[in-house]
């Protein structure tokens, strides 16, 4: 029996680097970013869906995405981001259902669902517990402002549009904070692991 850890966090609190902990300590992660990507490449019924729906100004000449126009789109308006969930919800819960079942196939005991947007999609449910990267909101704002060479109106913005990290930390079954060290970041991950690998 696969143990299903959700991982998640808010944008700028470090989740990525803990997948990456996950993935250098040899446990199976399917990141939903990476479904997402795959929805939409040229000829996936999700790009197709898009650009019916936005148009075809969205598009690159090179027949992909034009990420950066659609971001800049949804994070300035909350209903067209609802609409483009709408388009993609299905196709990239499917993604991810189908890397789960793969690996549960290979026998791994511990499988990691690391989903940005995880309690936001009502993802919860299918895992046996769930794990958010926390940092405090200040340092979060902080961190998305030089990471993303934003300024704070649009760093705040961007946080908005996602369920606040205070309300996922009390909704979380286990808490790392990512607010220090990458070391101490670390050794809460392994402590994690030693407690939890076999279960």
């Amino acid at each position: 029996m696969s143990y299903i850890l959700g991982l998640t966090g808010s944008i700028a609190t470090g989740k990525s680097t803990v997948a990456k902990l996950f993935l250098s300590a040899g446990i199976p992660v399917v990141d939903a970013d990476l479904g997402a990507r795959a929805v939409v490449l040229p000829g996936a019924p999700g790009l197709a869906d898009i650009i019916e729906h936005f148009g075809e100004a969205y598009l690159l000449s090179d027949g992909t995405l034009d990420r950066k126009r659609l971001g800049a789109l949804i994070f300035s308006d909350r209903e067209k981001r609802k609409e483009l969930d709408v388009l993609l919800k299905e196709r990239i819960n499917d993604w991810i259902q189908a890397e789960k079942e793969r690996y549960i196939s290979e026998g791994h005991k511990l499988i990691v669902l690391d989903i940005p947007l995880l309690y936001e999609g009502g993802n919860e449910d299918s895992c046996d517990a769930v794990m958010v990267v926390y940092v405090p909101e200040e340092l979060q704002v902080q961190r998305l402002m030089s990471r993303n060479h934003l300024d704070a109106d649009e760093a705040t913005r961007r946080m908005q549009s996602q369920l606040s990290i205070e309300k996922k930390k009390e909704l979380a079954d286990f808490v790392i904070d990512n607010s220090g060290t990458i070391e101490e970041t670390k050794k809460q991950v392994n402590d994690w692991l030693l407690k939890h690998r076999t279960v």
